[in-house]
């Protein structure tokens, strides 16, 4: 069974996550993940990312316009010392000897983030699962997460992840000795000394600008490392997964862009002159391709970090057990079955299979077999009917029959059906069981049913019945017609059972087809009692002929052929039942 069992419980899941009217609808649920810091992941709060130094052409432009807007700076500040009383007796004439340049030890801007918001996370959706392997713990695999997936509902205007920060932009400039050869790139501080520039730092400084911004991801996608594992020994045992790593998406390459309109500045500057040309060196570097692969690896670290995995291991985990409750209903301390466990399949198919043999065991579950069977309308089973049984010619006493005939052949009591959990074993394709009819005793209720008067259902008391009318045929005697004998019959099965092997197929629970490899009644005559009621004079000597082995042998071999012929009109009608109940509860 392998990864195929896998692939199908996240492909049934897979539609819900992505589906806006599911109660496993994933921006549903990732709104309830926490961070680490005890807030959500909407927002999702870092304090600070380091994106260090801005290189390339964008930086080098916002570098080299830091410098320019800087030099103005300090045209103004010489402007002023100029126009003082008591000027400087060594300030030179003019600055036409010198250049605004980036340093040359520090050429390059560099860009932090603080107080960062990370919003609209959870809009997200759920792809294929890939590359899944099984370890001796359980399996592995990939599952891509797209942000910014829906544009609708509470998403409307919320389809792009928005980034809101602080910022702090820095540049260290010079004022160097022009070398009038029309170079742009760093150079080192100026020796001559300019006393008395008040508000600038001469002849060197680090520029600093501060602010708030809100930025824009667009086609973020990472890719989720998932185990998926066994918790716990024995009849304690629980499903659990675990996100080993979150890493952005191979083959996705997201962007980050900042509009001037997002972008704020606190600055002593208020010549509105300087303000834009800084606004403008900030748009720059924080637009840059350094920047933006920076953001990237903020955004992959914030939501990989260790804390912010086991959130998002501890809800996946979660919900895959609400799901499990669901639908084959929850399981109280100490009752997963244990006995039968070693069928040399992984963990975790053995304890899905656990669950299913504890589901069919269990009144709470609505894959209770007397509930399952009552739910069955094509072909009905309460009562299971057979049209006609030809039990061909018989003897007794001496007396030849030309045919023995029963019609109307009722079942009666099917619902009382149980599956004990050693009798079920798991195969490579689905499950061996045999199914054992008539041990129910008292009377229980059936949940989910209702009868005429409104109150469940009750399992009905053993033994399995079965009733009918019979047809005795005596040969014609001479030119005579046949001479035939009629009655009523009741059989009683004492403890029958079904030998039984299921076969699962379909992509997921909406396409599951069951299918019966065999359907096998497990009953010898002398398990077998039946009763005639005739006027006739004949009626011992039909009395004894319904008590023979013989007949009692073609009657079982009738019932179990008529019964095997049925198998895949019983086992659409199990898939319908399956697809319904899985439906109904994962709906829920």
């Amino acid at each position: 069974m392998g990864t195929a069992l896998v692939n199908f419980v996240y492909t049934t899941m897979k539609k819900r996550l992505n589906n806006p009217g599911s109660r496993y609808w994933l921006p549903t649920l990732l709104k309830e993940v926490k961070a680490p810091d005890g807030g959500t992941l909407n927002p999702l709060r870092a304090a600070e990312w380091q994106l260090g130094a801005i290189g390339g052409e964008k930086g080098a432009w916002a570098g080299d316009h830091i410098a320019d807007t800087w030099w103005i700076a300090v045209g103004d500040a010489f402007d002023v010392a100029q126009e003082r009383e008591d000027v400087p007796e060594d300030l030179p004439e003019d600055l036409n000897a010198f250049t605004a340049r980036r340093s040359e030890a520090n050429p390059l801007p560099t860009l932090s983030f603080s107080s960062v918001e990370i919003h609209h996370l959870p809009n997200a959706a759920v792809g294929e699962l890939t590359g899944l392997t099984e370890d001796s713990d359980g399996y592995r695999g990939s599952v891509r997460i797209t942000l910014g997936a829906h544009a609708f509902g509470e998403w409307k205007d919320r389809d792009q992840i928005k980034i809101k920060s602080r910022y702090l932009l820095r540049q260290e400039v010079v004022a160097a000795d022009d070398p009038d050869d029309g170079s742009t790139g760093p150079l080192p501080p100026t020796t001559t000394v300019v006393p008395g520039l008040e508000g600038v730092s001469w002849p060197k400084q680090v520029v600093e600008g501060r602010g708030t911004l809100e930025l824009t991801a667009r086609d973020l996608a990472f890719d989720v490392q998932v185990a998926l594992h066994v918790s716990g020994k024995g009849s304690g045992r629980t499903l659990a997964a675990r996100v080993d790593s979150i890493s952005l998406a191979a083959g996705v390459t997201p962007t980050f862009s900042l509009a001037k309109e997002d972008l704020t500045i606190e600055d002593e500057w208020t010549d509105p002159g300087l303000i834009e040309h800084w606004k403008q060196a900030a748009l720059e570097a924080v637009n840059s391709p350094d920047a933006g692969k920076e953001l990237r690896a903020a955004m992959e670290a914030a939501l990989s970090d260790p804390g912010q995995r086991d959130e998002f291991s501890m809800v996946v985990t979660q919900q895959l057990a609400a799901a499990l409750d669901g639908v084959l209903g929850p399981v109280s301390t100490g009752a997963l079955p244990v006995e039968g466990s070693d069928t040399g399949t992984g963990p975790v198919e053995q304890y899905l299979f656990d669950r299913v043999r504890h589901a069919v065991n269990s009144p709470a579950s609505s894959f209770y077999p007397p509930a399952v069977i009552h739910s069955l309308d094509d072909p009905g089973l309460v009562p299971y009917l057979i049209p006609l049984l030809d039990l061909g010619p018989q003897s007794v006493e001496d007396i030849e029959l030309s045919s023995v005939r029963l019609h109307d052949v009722t079942v009666h009591g099917l619902p009382n059906l149980l599956i004990p959990p050693q009798d079920a074993r798991l195969t490579a394709d689905g499950i061996d069981l045999t199914l054992r009819l008539g041990r129910i005793t008292g009377r229980p209720e059936i949940p989910g049913t209702q009868g005429s008067d409104g109150a469940p259902l009750r399992v009905p008391e053993p033994p399995l019945a079965l009733t009918g009318r019979f047809e005795a045929v005596f040969p014609p005697s001479g030119e005579d017609e046949d001479d035939v004998l009629s009655g009523t019959f009741t059989a009683s099965l004492t403890r029958p059972s079904l030998a039984a092997g299921l076969v699962f197929g379909g992509a997921d629970a909406d396409a599951l087809e069951i299918s019966l490899r065999s359907l096998d009644l497990e009953l010898t005559p002398e398990e077998l009692t039946v009763d005639v009621t005739t006027g006739d004079l004949f009626r011992e000597v039909i009395r004894s002929l319904f008590d023979s082995a013989q007949v009692k042998t073609v009657l079982l071999r009738g019932i179990r052929e008529r019964t095997a012929a049925r198998k895949d009109e019983i086992a659409a009608g199990l898939s319908t039942a399956a697809r319904g109940i899985i439906a109904a509860h994962l709906t829920q």
